[in-house]
Formats: C-alpha cells, sequence, structure tokens
C-alpha cells in the first residue's frame, strides 16, 4: 500500500489565484499584495512563463477553481488556450495601461474586469479573505467565485417493505456504511500523531510557517470537547476534511476517522431540541436540479457535514451570480424529537460570528424531498424534511447496517470490507495488506481471514493463481485451530471452488463445493440461504459439465430454499432462474428455457 503519509499526493486548496506577468516588478507586487491581503501559500501560484502556467492550470482538478490575473500583454496568447477550462471562474486583466479599455477583453466570458494599480489588487484579495472570514467555515471562498459543490445520493422510495438491502440504491447504502464504520472506530492513542504527520507533510503547506503554527496548536491543545470549534475555525482541517468528503478520498477519511466521531459525540451533546426550519443557499447545475425535480418524494442523503443557517437572509446572501449554475435555496424542516435521526445542533457559541446562526447536520444526515420549485425571483426552492432511520424503507437499510458493522470488530479490517463491500478493490487490498502488517505472527484469527478476502480480491482481479495461494494461506491456518465442521473453512473451500471453475476444473471444483455443503448443512440446517447458494454454484458446474439432469435438480433445491425465505422479486430468484434456463437451453427445451429467462429479466428489472 501506497503510505497515506504521503501528503504531496492530496491538494486540498478549493480554490486558486493563478498570476501571468513578464514585469521586472513581479515579484516586489506579489509580496506586497500577499502581505496586505494576507492571502496565504493555499490559495496562490505565480509565473513568468505562459507554457508553465498553462501546464499548472490543466493540472488543477476540474473540481476546484481559478481566479487568473494575466498582465495585458500577455492575455491573448494564453486565454485563447485556457479560457474554456472548467477549472478558470474569473479573468482579471492586470495593466499599467490607464487607457486600457473593458471591450478588447469582453469576448472572454469569464472577464470579470481591469486592475491598474497594486492596491486594486490587494482590494481584490482583501475583500476575498475578509468575506472568509465573516463567512468563517459557512463558505471557505466568496460565493461570487465559486460555490462548494454539495455532493448527495438519492434513494428511490418507491419500494415495497419486503424489499431486501441488495435491492436498493447502491451508492446510497454504501455512503451510509462508510460514515457507520468511520464513527464506530474505537479511540486510539495513534490517531491524532498520525494525522499531525501527515499535515505537516502536506507539500502545500511543509514550508509555511503559518501552518506548521496551527498543526502545532492542534496537536498540543485538541480535544473532543473542542472539536466543533476546530470545525467551525478557516483552517485545513476544515477544508481538508470537506475536500476529502467531497472527491471521497479513502485514505485521508481514515486520518479524520478520530475527528468525525469526535463531530459526532458532540453534535449529539448539543443536540437542537425544538421543531423548526433552517436554510441554505447553495448554487447547483441544471442536471443537480433536474434529478432533483424527478425526485419528489424520494430520499436524500447528503455526503457532507451541512451547514444551514436560522435565518432566510443570511442563506440568500450565498447566492451569488455563478455561470453555468443556478441559485437554489434549501428549506429544511425537522422534528429533534423523533427517534433514530442523526444529530444536529446550534453551533453559534463555536463561531467567532454568531450572528449566522449556524445549524450543522451531522454528515449522512437523510432527508425526505418534498417540493421543487423555481419561485418569482428566478431561484429554485428545494423543501426538504428531515427523516428517521426508523423509516419504513430506511429501516431495511440500517438493519442492514448493524448487521455488517457486528460481523469485525476489528476496526481497520472492517473499514477494508466496507471498501471491498463499496467495490473499491485496490482500496481494501490496501487496508488489508495493512492489518496483516500489525498483527501477531501468531494470530490465528485475523490473518487467515484476511488471506481470504486478499483471495477473493485475487478473483475478482483475475489473478487465479495467486487467489489459490492466499486461500491455501486462509485454509492451512483455520485448520490449525478450528473443528473441520467450522463454516469459515467451508467459506474458504467455496472460494477456491469458484477459482477451479473458473480455471476449467470442473471435477476437483464439485467435490469442493459438495465438501462446502456438508459443512453448512452441519452447522446451520439443510434449508438454510447458504445452502441455497452453494446448491446454486453445484448447479453451475453440472451444467458445464453438461449433467443437465443434476444441475436442474441442484437449481431447483436453490429455488425452493428461496421462496421459503425471501421476498418474491428477491434478485436471487432472477438468479434462479436464469440458471434454470442455461440448463433447459443445454436440453434443447428453447421454449422453457426462453420462459425462464424473461421471468430473470423482469426481476432483475424490479431489483436491480
Amino acid at each position: 500500500m501506497q503510505s497515506i503519509s504521503r501528503a504531496d499526493e492530496y491538494n486540498v486548496a478549493i480554490i486558486w489565484q493563478v498570476w501571468l506577468s513578464s514585469s521586472v516588478d513581479f515579484s516586489e507586487i506579489i509580496a506586497e499584495v500577499k502581505h496586505q491581503a494576507q492571502l496565504s501559500a493555499d490559495y496562490l501560484r505565480t509565473y513568468r512563463e505562459a507554457n508553465e502556467c498553462e501546464q499548472f492550470i490543466c493540472s488543477v482538478s476540474t473540481t476546484d477553481r481559478i481566479v487568473f490575473i494575466v498582465d495585458d500583454s500577455l492575455a491573448e496568447q494564453i486565454l485563447s488556450k485556457i479560457h474554456d477550462l472548467q477549472q478558470i471562474y474569473a479573468v482579471f486583466i492586470y495593466t499599467t495601461n490607464a487607457e486600457l479599455i473593458d471591450a478588447e477583453f469582453k469576448k472572454f466570458s469569464k472577464f470579470r474586469g481591469i486592475r491598474t494599480r497594486v492596491n486594486q489588487l490587494i482590494a481584490l484579495n482583501r475583500k476575498r479573505y475578509d468575506r472568509r472570514q465573516r463567512q468563517q467555515r459557512r463558505r471557505r471562498e466568496e460565493p461570487q467565485e465559486v460555490d462548494e459543490q454539495l455532493t448527495f445520493n438519492i434513494l428511490n422510495t418507491e419500494l415495497d417493505e419486503d424489499k431486501s438491502t441488495a435491492e436498493l440504491d447502491g451508492q446510497f447504502v454504501h455512503s451510509q456504511l462508510l460514515i457507520d464504520c468511520l464513527q464506530r472506530m474505537k479511540s486510539t492513542s495513534k490517531e491524532i500523531e498520525q494525522f499531525v504527520k501527515f499535515c505537516r507533510s502536506h507539500k502545500e503547506y511543509e514550508k509555511d510557517s503559518k501552518h506548521l503554527k496551527i498543526v502545532e496548536e492542534f496537536q498540543d491543545y485538541y480535544s473532543v470537547e473542542n472539536s466543533l470549534w476546530w470545525y467551525t475555525r478557516d483552517t485545513f482541517v476544515y477544508r481538508m476534511l470537506n475536500k476529502a468528503l467531497r472527491i471521497r478520498n479513502i485514505d485521508i477519511l481514515y486520518l479524520f476517522r478520530f475527528f468525525i466521531r469526535d463531530l459526532a459525540e458532540q453534535l449529539k451533546e448539543n443536540q437542537w431540541l425544538s421543531p423548526g426550519s433552517v436554510y441554505r443557499g447553495q448554487s447547483l447545475s441544471k442536471f443537480e436540479i433536474n434529478r432533483l425535480e424527478q425526485s419528489i418524494g424520494k430520499l436524500i442523503s447528503i455526503n457532507s457535514f451541512l451547514s444551514t443557517t436560522l435565518h432566510r437572509e443570511v442563506a440568500l446572501i450565498y447566492l451569488g451570480e455563478i455561470p453555468d449554475l443556478e441559485k437554489v435555496l434549501f428549506k429544511i424542516d425537522f422534528n429533534p424529537l423523533l427517534e433514530g435521526i442523526k444529530p444536529f445542533a446550534d453551533i453559534t457559541i463555536f463561531s467567532e460570528f454568531p450572528q449566522e446562526g449556524e445549524i450543522l447536520f451531522m454528515l449522512g444526515s437523510i432527508f425526505q424531498i418534498e417540493n421543487v420549485f423555481r419561485d418569482d425571483t428566478n431561484t429554485w426552492i428545494v423543501q426538504l424534511n428531515l427523516c428517521s432511520d426508523h423509516d419504513q424503507v430506511l429501516k431495511s437499510i440500517f438493519q442492514f447496517l448493524r448487521k455488517e458493522s457486528s460481523r469485525c470488530d476489528f476496526d481497520l479490517l472492517a473499514f477494508g470490507n466496507v471498501l471491498h463491500d463499496m467495490g473499491e478493490f485496490e482500496q481494501a487490498n490496501s487496508y488489508y495488506n495493512r492489518c496483516l502488517e500489525i498483527l501477531p505472527a501468531e494470530d490465528h484469527v485475523w490473518k487467515p481471514y484476511c488471506y481470504y478476502l486478499l483471495g477473493l480480491i485475487a478473483t475478482e482481479n483475475g489473478e487465479n493463481k495467486y487467489a489459490l495461494q492466499l486461500f491455501d494461506k486462509s485454509i492451512f491456518m483455520r485448520r490449525q485451530t478450528l473443528p473441520p465442521s467450522d463454516p469459515s473453512i467451508a467459506d474458504t473451500m467455496n472460494a477456491i471452488a469458484r477459482v477451479y471453475y473458473v480455471q476449467g476444473n470442473l471435477e476437483l471444483a464439485l467435490d469442493l463445493y459438495k465438501q462446502a455443503l456438508d459443512i453448512f448443512q452441519k452447522a446451520f440446517s439443510e434449508d438454510d440461504l447458504t445452502s441455497a447458494m452453494t446448491y446454486t454454484n453445484i448447479g453451475v458446474v453440472c451444467r458445464a459439465m453438461e449433467r443437465y439432469s443434476e444441475a436442474l435438480d441442484y437449481h431447483k433445491k436453490a429455488l425452493g430454499i428461496r421462496h421459503r425465505h425471501l421476498p418474491a422479486d428477491h434478485f436471487r430468484f432472477g438468479t434462479s432462474n436464469n440458471n434454470m434456463g442455461e440448463v433447459y437451453l443445454g436440453l434443447g427445451e428453447y421454449d422453457v428455457a426462453l420462459k425462464h429467462f424473461e421471468a430473470a429479466h423482469e426481476i432483475y428489472k424490479k431489483s436491480l
């Protein structure tokens, strides 16, 4: 695994200011502006060469924004190349020619004006700095320049109460699973030490004395009790966390696990107690607004901590005119008396700017979309209602989350399992290997499980030979401490059998599947869903061996168990029908095969 201390791979700045100038006194101008405007290194890049400047601009993430200042003599040349890039937000022209007029640059839609004196540049940056300070943590950048993105997942609630979690929206469930896992991780003495080490080594800050002083302050004075205060401060902590959430940087989120857990605890302690409404001003793309319009009545989960205000007029302040984005005002109704809601609190007492009346909602808060419409000021109004996890649809999700979290009490391994479930195989692989590095040599509980999980990933990646080596290690260690009838041994047998099947070693695969089936039936029962899955696997192998009659018998056994345990539209019935269709196809009974394929298709349409 690449070490998460490689901070140079993660850039936390959200707004860049890029200056290109050929002026002989450029260095002096920059120094004066930085000093008087209190402009930190986070936001500034300066260049004398157009090619070098262009290369940097192109390297910036399209999720970031650039305010570009350029000498009039260089403007035409470089703007023709970079103006239309998504990351370019605004362009200012710097010139000593007082007669230069705006009209010469009007063809560039992102052109915002001409500056002829250094004090105008200072004013431009001072305005941004002051606005950023007033907004404190609600926005880290001037709304007129860039809007912090709001990322969310939408869950279709048009589901029967019998629907299984497997049939629910994957992104929605995985997002909740990741948050739940991070929040449940137990506290360790090294968490803050690892976090501080990362922050000190960040390439943007390692030579920034102001930043390093804040890092040192964090190390010396951070505690659970002041976590909300740290979140409200305009420092790297807020910016780094929210960007990690926005782009789902797994390694950074893992480093922040203690902070996420502490914030959740503080929000619970300071929980808002009376029903009411809050507001949030936001800019969204037309695509995102269309998603919301088409999702009225559905559930939405916010993939970040959600900052709101008690005052509608304050929320409206954040609605600047931003190209290609629409102005949106969220109105959120809530009842804190509902059981099972994520915490939210008035954090005014932690803020240096109490006039904003800020209410902060926990990461992953879930709301129902009540209405979406455009008002007479051309502002979109999105009405939300805070939901409880006792909601009919959400109940199955959170039952699933609690079941998943109880599978493993080794935090690092549990985190890897979440990533595995999310399909983040490379990331999961890294965390499983980290588990192996820290587990003692004599461990025979978690190590064989790690090898088993690594084998599953190798199988997913088509590395069958390597997968078998890992499964062999796992089953060897398990057999040293477990009885032959332990279900975990059968799990590994199933995994090995799958590799044999893929390799075409059908007899070996069939033998192992049958051994696994025998163990499962003794450990659980012949009517258990684990047996149904193994019957399915045996049926697939028999079909490949052209033993159609046997294959059909096994698939029918699997189907019978599923009928007794699963709702009618569960996707596993699609699996059973598809497999039986394959068998009838092999038997030449095409009409019967077609009926099964059509049945599978209908089930998949409803459940996947």
